[in-house]
């Protein structure tokens, strides 16, 4: 077995399933959970940021990514066209743009909406109390943003590792 493809593999196996997993678990679990806490969960969304989650994420992706289209390259044999007019090519060619698009619609929407969101809660307590309930709307519009985006995102990556799972069967 060729050592590089192990490694990929390894590498795209094992950050795949940490991103869709975290994906899946916060658009659907974590964030409806925090709606329903209300703003009581404003400091949340800090602590998570504390903790690297959203330095994690982004790596994560790219690591599924890159690894992913190592792989692509090397099962197709470097003959792009011809893979993917195969129904293995194609169905693992639509699973990597599945989760491109996902990894876009983080880093385009999902990350600054939250950080917009955490960065405006962090600041509430020092805002003049005339500010509060504008600043407070305007960081739960932007959650809500994110939050949405999120769940695209775990829809869109359970898509893409149906995809990956299905490819070698068709």
């Amino acid at each position: 077995m060729d050592p590089l493809m192990l490694a990929l593999r390894w590498i795209h196996v094992v950050a795949g399933c940490l991103w869709v997993g975290a994906a899946v678990f916060i658009g659907f679990a974590l964030g409806p959970a925090i709606d329903d806490a209300g703003p009581g969960a404003a400091s949340l969304m800090p602590a998570l940021d504390r903790r690297g989650l959203t330095t994690i994420m982004p790596l994560l992706a790219l690591a599924t990514l890159l690894s992913g289209m190592g792989l692509f390259w090397l099962v197709g044999g470097g003959d792009l066209q011809g893979f993917l007019a195969s129904p293995t090519g194609l169905a693992l060619g639509l699973g990597g743009l599945a989760a491109l698009v996902a990894f876009l619609i983080g880093i385009l929407v999902m990350r600054p909406s939250m950080m917009g969101a955490a960065s405006i809660f962090q600041s509430l307590d020092s805002a003049p109390a005339e500010e509060r309930a504008g600043r407070l709307a305007a960081a739960t519009e932007l959650r809500k943003r994110g939050a949405r985006a999120m769940r695209y995102i775990g829809m869109l990556l359970l898509l893409s590792t149906t995809a990956m799972a299905v490819a070698r069967y068709l």
